[in-house]
């Protein structure tokens, strides 16, 4: 017990002083360099799944492997999206909107998120391709190779960013913050159903079912624990769930929008967020923002307990 506790501790404490790394640095940049920072976001995200790719190639590359990856990732991603949507479903007629909203819908919109969705797949297969070159065994490659370096680049840099976001009391409030519990509870309840429906370790799948869509971080830190095989499954898995939520928030009504939320997990202060706005009132983007940013501080921090748990059994 002893051996396990420090084997968790061990893989939490990283995680922990780069958030905390990265929210001093961006309290103590200035606002215009903080910008700057954000810019180096979505190349790291690209990096790490190129990685993620490169490590798995060896997986990806075999036909069966791949229908396996791809039939586990929609019943992680599916599940999770659906039991939250479910279990939010009755919050929903408490949260009514003082201003009526008139949705607009285009569907051209719906490319930024689809084409996003798109280059992650386009990355872990293109370092899929690069496996066959063998560039992990060289020393220079091993290091570029790491996915925990690009992992904690980006913990650091979500740190900066988040040390200049301003709260407001009210986004704290009780009904608020049963959104997210539900959401994590919901994830949970699918882990475990999942874990008893396909013999998968228990860990492992509570592991998977709380990534709440940030399919980079999911990825990377399934990658690091549990090996390339895991970490394809991840990041298919929240990348699923974040086109379920963009879904969710485009094509259902106005009753629909706390299970959205809900669905969209961590992406909802980011990728879909934009739709909140544009499909609902602007009562909900506060909703969306606290409800993501605790499901997004959430996620590396469960994800690392369940897998080091994992790791050590």
């Amino acid at each position: 017990m002893l051996a396990e506790f420090m084997h968790v501790a061990t893989a939490l404490w990283p995680i922990f002083f780069t958030f905390a790394l990265g929210f001093i640095i961006g309290k103590l940049l200035p606002a215009p360099w903080v910008r700057l920072t954000g810019y180096a976001v979505l190349p790291v995200v690209w990096a790490i799944l190129w990685v993620i790719g490169v490590k798995s190639g060896a997986v990806l590359s075999s036909l069966s492997e791949s229908i396996n990856t791809l039939k586990m990732a929609l019943l992680y991603g599916g599940g999770t999206s659906v039991a939250a949507f479910v279990v939010l479903w009755p919050l929903g007629k408490r949260f009514v909107p003082t201003k009526p909203h008139q949705s607009k819908r285009r569907w051209q919109d719906l490319w930024h998120p689809v084409r996003e969705c798109a280059v992650a797949f386009a990355l872990v297969l293109a370092g899929a391709y690069c496996h066959r070159f063998g560039w992990e065994t060289t020393p220079l490659g091993a290091q570029l190779l790491d996915i925990s370096h690009w992992l904690y680049a980006l913990l650091i840099l979500i740190g900066i960013e988040l040390a200049h976001l301003r709260f407001q009391r009210a986004w704290v409030a009780p009904r608020i913050l049963l959104i997210p519990a539900l959401v994590l509870a919901s994830s949970f309840a699918t882990g475990v159903a999942i874990s008893l429906f396909t013999g998968e370790k228990l860990t492992t799948a509570l592991a998977l079912s709380s990534g709440f869509g940030w399919f980079s971080l999911s990825g990377a830190l399934a990658d690091q624990y549990l090996g390339g095989n895991y970490g394809g499954i991840a990041v298919v898995t929240d990348l699923i769930r974040e086109l379920l939520a963009i879904a969710a928030v485009f094509l259902l009504g106005q009753r629909s929008a706390i299970s959205s939320i809900g669905v969209g997990g961590a992406t909802a202060t980011s990728t879909t967020l934009p739709f909140v706005r544009q499909a609902y009132s602007y009562e909900f983007v506060p909703i969306a923002i606290i409800s993501g940013l605790i499901l997004s501080l959430l996620a590396p921090l469960l994800m690392t307990f369940f897998m080091s748990l994992s790791a050590a059994a």
